[in-house]
């Protein structure tokens, strides 16, 4: 799948952009919660809710990381599953290449969920007295643990194939799972921990080590990705010659 494929996929198909907008509604709401009931002018003059920009962020992180899973592992596409594999197995197209234009596509899709949801940051940002530099650099953790979170729902889709119940009942736990062992191994590598320390600590540089560790993730995911669809072009062409 090219990347203006992809775009066209997901522009036109209402449930992702039902989706979408579902995504921005929880933002909105995430951020009326937290919207300051004093004087706005004030809270934007003095900062009175530094605690709203770690709320939004937090919500914006966990809506990132679900459409990450979901979109990868195409629940939401009309396309089924199904058609990467039987793609794979029917012609010889390179498969570094296939999941490079899935990955390429991914990043792009990432930045522009992104700048559908940097609005509401920057709001959260303006009454919680948060600096333009922490705004980009939670951005960027956001992206790169979407990054990782996507790409693992396409290995699950390459792994899996059309058994869309099994793909669910092991990509959440896998991802999970993945999250508390990175934290508990390196803090700096958990979203979650960076995107405190970025708002909390300005000058740590715990935010480029989450970066880097969700695209390192992204990338082993990917590569994992290319050894499954693999192994099916194998087992396909063991079967034609059987």
């Amino acid at each position: 799948m090219s990347v203006t494929e992809g775009l066209r996929m997901y522009l036109s198909d209402r449930s992702i952009l039902r989706s979408c907008l579902f995504f921005a509604a929880l933002l909105g709401v995430a951020l009326l919660v937290v919207w300051p009931r004093d004087s706005l002018e004030s809270a934007l003059r003095t900062g009175l809710a530094p605690e709203s920009f770690v709320i939004v962020a937090t919500c914006f992180l966990l809506c990132m990381l679900f459409l990450g899973i979901r979109f990868g592992v195409q629940d939401l596409s009309t396309d089924p599953s199904v058609q990467l594999q039987e793609h794979v197995r029917l012609t010889p197209v390179p498969l570094g290449r296939l999941i490079g234009g899935r990955a390429a596509f991914i990043l792009l899709h990432s930045v522009l969920l992104l700048l559908l949801g940097a609005p509401f940051l920057a709001a959260a940002m303006a009454v919680g007295g948060a600096e333009p530099s922490q705004l980009f650099r939670s951005l960027a953790v956001i992206g790169s643990a979407a990054a990782a979170s996507r790409t693992l729902g396409l290995l699950a889709l390459c792994v899996f194939g059309s058994r869309q119940p099994l793909r669910e009942i092991v990509v959440y736990p896998v991802f999970i799972s993945l999250q508390i062992a990175a934290f508990l191994a390196l803090p700096s590598a958990s979203p979650f921990h960076a995107l405190y320390q970025a708002v909390k600590t300005p000058g740590s540089p715990e935010w480029l080590i989450c970066i880097l560790a969700n695209l390192g993730m992204a990338a082993t995911f990917c590569g994992l990705s290319v050894l499954a669809l693999g192994a099916v072009r194998a087992v396909a062409r063991r079967n034609v010659r059987g």
